[in-house]
């Protein structure tokens, strides 16, 4: 079954987010605060497309300076993913430091 047949069937956000586990291979991931969180990419999923992309990217940029304020690591890569788009967002951040 592919991503997209994949997607169509879900019912829930771990239905999103297992589907992209998937499809993408990923390894040592977790699931937690941040939907998918790996050393490479954090995913913020959601279940349906009712969300904007930009209300997605905004709820991870807030786990990142989360994260920054903690002084732990962010990933080079951040995307949000829901059931009706491919990864819709993309970002390369080379090197996030702390604005505040």
């Amino acid at each position: 079954m592919s991503l997209y047949e994949k997607l169509l069937q879900a019912r829930s956000e771990e239905d999103v987010k297992d589907a992209y586990i998937k499809a993408l291979g990923l390894k040592g991931y977790s699931k937690n605060l941040i939907d998918i969180q790996t050393k490479e990419i954090w995913f913020e999923a959601k279940d349906t497309g009712k969300n904007s992309t930009y209300a997605m990217f905004t709820q991870l940029m807030h786990y990142v300076q989360q994260a920054l304020n903690k002084g732990e690591d962010v990933p080079p890569f951040l995307c949000v993913i829901d059931t009706k788009k491919a990864p819709d967002f993309l970002i390369l951040t080379p090197k996030i430091e702390h604005l505040g």
